[in-house]
């Protein structure tokens, strides 16, 4: 263990133990995530919903960590602010795995995990080799029956644990009004891409918080020169990789941008492992995989479904399957399929199954 941790643990512990007269306040939620400093995805669907009903007593915890010296010791007082917001919480609710839930969970607060993804390709959590286990969670939200076993794996609970509500995301993505708006939105602020066959570049990460992470790419320009002016790319890389410029006038670095306007203004999808896959099969769209590292993948992480078979595309390996891809888009037909196995709930009423599951866990 390096001495970071054993000082951030003994820190930790002595802070328990000197805050054990605080006690959860009966109608108070806090929101905690490690990924934005602001609401954004389910976690605002939920917030609003939440203070609509004007219930509870609502708080925020969120903080995004940036890798430098400064970043790290702010990570080290939000840890510490993290476990007095959770001794004062009735509840709650992640996005992410958390490091005091798993290692300081007080006894009376209870944790809602509804993960920051619609599914999980790629093994994660508990299913891979960790420095901490992944513990402490009184429920996880899920997308359909096919994902209660891996996230009680990944998250360790039981399969009981694991509630099939859908996410808010979904009933937004799939909103007809604000996919309209959405897209007004981007092709006010890039009006080239409204001529043009827009492709949406958004692949997962490769590494880890230790190793460091990085992406696995094709040759945007190459690609783009073939296709011709009437193709542009627009690329967004998993928030964990650094800023990527891509020299090339038609390949447009939309990181800034809301991953769900940019699905709505694509005409397809290339992605990898990435779980984007799952939200983006709902629209009907053609999608394109490309994976010319799946074997070593396949080795380091591992899958949780048969990617090849299950994948409702092409699956290409070189830049040369992937240009003869792009020249022949079509829509799998084995969508329907995909859509109805990993992603059940498509009526709009998502938001609604999770605000009754957060009652649930609130009164008990």
């Amino acid at each position: 263990m390096k001495i970071e941790k054993i000082i951030l643990n003994i820190v930790l512990s002595i802070l328990n133990g000197l805050t054990f007269f605080i006690h959860p306040k009966q109608n108070r939620i806090t929101f905690i995530s490690m990924t934005a400093d602001h609401l954004t995805g389910d976690f605002y669907q939920i917030d609003q919903a939440l203070k609509k009903e004007g219930c509870y007593d609502i708080h925020y915890d969120l903080f995004q960590i940036h890798k430098t010296i400064k970043g790290y010791f702010l990570y080290f007082i939000n840890l510490c602010h993290q476990l007095i917001q959770m001794k004062q919480s009735k509840l709650i609710i992640l996005n992410d795995n958390n490091y005091i839930v798993s290692q300081f969970k007080p006894k009376e607060t209870k944790v809602l995990q509804i993960w920051h993804a619609c599914g999980a390709i790629k093994k994660f959590g508990n299913q891979i080799e960790r420095s901490y286990p992944i513990q402490g969670y009184d429920a996880v939200l899920c997308s359909a029956p096919y994902w209660k076993e891996v996230y009680a794996q990944a998250f360790g609970v039981n399969s009981s644990q694991v509630y099939v509500t859908g996410l808010p995301r979904i009933d937004e993505l799939l909103d007809p009004q604000r996919q309209k708006t959405q897209k007004e939105m981007l092709y006010v602020k890039y009006p080239m891409i409204k001529e043009k066959k827009c492709i949406l570049y958004a692949p997962t990460f490769r590494g880890n918080m230790v190793k460091g992470f990085q992406v696995a790419s094709f040759d945007m320009g190459k690609i783009l020169d073939a296709l011709g002016d009437e193709y542009c790319i627009l690329y967004k890389f998993h928030p964990l990789l650094p800023d990527i410029q891509i020299n090339h006038l038609r390949a447009i670095d939309c990181h800034d941008e809301d991953l769900y306007a940019l699905m709505h203004v694509s005409d397809v999808l290339i992605s990898d492992y990435s779980s984007v896959i799952l939200d983006y099969s709902l629209l009907n769209k053609p999608m394109i995989a490309y994976i010319d590292d799946v074997e070593e993948y396949d080795q380091t992480v591992g899958f949780n479904l048969d990617y090849q078979k299950e994948f409702p595309g092409p699956v290409c390996f070189k830049e040369d399957e992937l240009m003869d891809a792009l020249k022949d888009i079509h829509t799998n037909p084995d969508i329907s399929r995909f859509q109805q196995k990993y992603i059940i709930h498509k009526d709009g009423q998502n938001t609604k199954r999770v605000i009754e599951q957060i009652h649930i866990l609130m009164r008990g």
